[in-house]
This record gives C-alpha cells, structure tokens and sequence, in this order.
C-alpha cells in the first residue's frame, strides 16, 4: 500500500544504509532530507502492519541533475523507487517496480514513464528490462560525475 510520506516515514527511510557500492543509495538523516521527503512528490510504501519497506517518488524528485542538456525533454512520468537495504537482492524488486508503476498509472494518469538508474546497478537494470524498460541514453551525473542510464517504458503492459 503506497501513502503520502509522513514525517516518520521519513526519518525511517532516511535512516536506511546500504551496503558495498549501493551505499550511494544511503540517505543523510538531516532536516534536508527530511523536507525533501515530505515535499508531496514521495510516497511511502507499507507492509500489512504498517512497516515501512519502501519508496516511490515522481516528477523533478525522480531526476537527477545531469551534465547533459535536454535529457527529460522527451514527455514521460520521471518515477524513482527504492526498497528497504534488509529487502533488496532477495527478488522483490519486479513486483515493487509493477506497483509503483500502477500507482503512478492511477495516480498521475501516467501513459509512459521514464527513470535513471546507476550504471554498476545490474541488478535493476535487469528487473527495468523485465518490464519493458529500454535505455534512452547514458549520462553523467553533475556532482558525482557517475554514469547513469535513463530508461523508458513508453506504455505498460
């Protein structure tokens, strides 16, 4: 279930930590981040008792900033996703990526939708593909300078 992200939703997620290369995923735990998550684009996503184990954000959030000029030109619902450190690599990535895709369809009307993934993030470029997901271009993020693919699933299935 995906609700309107809460304050304490916020500070959980916040909190997460990744391991090894996905530590880039970690967020700061600061009231920046803070607001960031609660500025109305992220919504949390909940477990049968509440708990949460994930993310989705849409729009500008779902960006990242890129050297490259003219790269979310194309019309498409930029969507950002994220699961819990304790879940990810366990195989619940394509039926999170399937929800959140609904979500956004019922929610934003969304007819295509387009993301940016890091290029060492094998493991979800393989579930993105799964779906449907095609690479549109690789760019170079502004103040990292890592390479990122910008995907596009142009309807779902």
């Amino acid at each position: 279930m995906f609700t309107p992200m809460t304050r304490k939703a916020a500070k959980t997620i916040s909190s997460w930590t990744y391991s090894g290369e996905y530590s880039c995923y970690s967020l700061e735990q600061t009231a920046a981040t803070i607001d960031e998550l609660m500025d109305g684009s992220y919504f949390a996503a909940l477990d049968d008792g509440g708990v949460v184990f994930g993310f989705v954000c849409f729009g500008k959030s779902a960006q990242i900033p890129t050297i490259e000029v003219g790269t979310y030109d194309m019309p498409a619902l930029d969507i950002g996703l994220s699961l819990s450190p304790s879940l990810c690599g366990q195989g619940h990535g394509l039926r999170f990526l399937k929800d959140c895709l609904t979500f956004g369809k019922e929610t934003f009307g969304a007819t295509s939708f387009r993301l940016s993934v890091a290029c060492f993030n094998k493991r979800a470029i393989k579930v993105y593909k799964r779906v449907g997901f095609t690479v549109q271009c690789t760019v170079q993020h502004a103040l990292s300078g890592s390479s990122f693919l910008v995907m596009r699933l142009p309807s779902l299935p």
